[in-house]
C-alpha cells in the first residue's frame, strides 16, 4: 500500500467516526430536548453560591455513564451554581440557565466517576432531581455533576441543597400540621 492510499484510507476512517459521532450526538439531543428543565425564576434567599463551579455531566439518576443533553446541560464547562431557599439555578457558560425548583430536588451526592470526568474518590457533588414531565411525558430522575473547589465547598453545597429540599415541606404544610 502506498502511502497516499494509506493517508487516504485513515481520512476516511476518521471522517466515518466524526460524522457517527455527530449523528449520535444529534440524536440524543432530539431524545432529550422535550424534558423542561427551567421552571419559574427563583426569588428566595441564597444559601450557597459556587461561581465557577465545573459543570461535568447530567446522567440519568443510577446510571453515571450514561450522558444527558437537556436544554441548558448539554456541553462541560464553567457554571454559576446558586442554591436558593426554593430551588437551585445552573448557568452553565454558553447555555440558558436551567432554575431546578425545590419541589423537584431529590437530594445530593458525591462520586468519583461520571459521563466525562473522573477524579478523586467522591470529588464530584451531585445533585439529584427530577425534571418536570411535559406532553404526556414521565418526569425523569436525573443527577447533574461538578467539580467544586475543595471539601469546605462540596459540604456547604452538600448542606445547602439539604436545607433547599426541606422548604418543600415547610412550604405546603399537609393537613395534619394544619390542624
Amino acid at each position: 500500500m502506498s502511502r497516499t492510499s494509506f493517508i487516504i484510507l485513515m481520512a476516511v476512517i476518521a471522517l466515518v467516526f466524526f460524522v457517527g459521532m455527530w449523528i449520535a450526538w444529534r440524536g440524543r439531543t432530539k431524545r432529550d430536548s422535550g424534558a423542561v428543565v427551567t421552571g419559574a425564576p427563583l426569588v428566595g434567599e441564597e444559601l450557597a453560591s459556587f461561581p465557577r463551579a465545573s459543570y461535568v455531566s447530567t446522567t440519568p439518576l443510577g446510571a453515571p455513564f450514561e450522558r444527558l443533553a437537556l436544554p441548558g446541560l448539554r456541553y462541560k464547562g464553567f457554571a454559576e451554581l446558586i442554591v436558593r431557599r426554593d430551588g437551585v439555578s445552573i448557568a452553565v457558560t454558553g447555555e440558558a440557565p436551567v432554575l431546578i425548583s425545590s419541589a423537584q430536588l431529590l437530594g445530593s451526592g458525591t462520586a468519583a466517576v461520571r459521563a466525562g470526568k473522573a477524579v478523586d474518590r467522591d470529588a464530584l457533588s451531585l445533585v439529584q432531581w427530577r425534571t418536570a414531565p411535559q406532553d404526556g411525558s414521565a418526569a425523569r430522575e436525573v443527577e447533574s455533576s461538578f467539580l467544586l473547589a475543595d471539601p469546605a465547598a462540596q459540604h456547604r453545597f452538600a448542606v445547602a441543597i439539604a436545607e433547599a429540599r426541606s422548604q418543600t415541606n415547610t412550604t405546603h404544610p399537609t393537613i395534619q400540621e394544619e390542624a
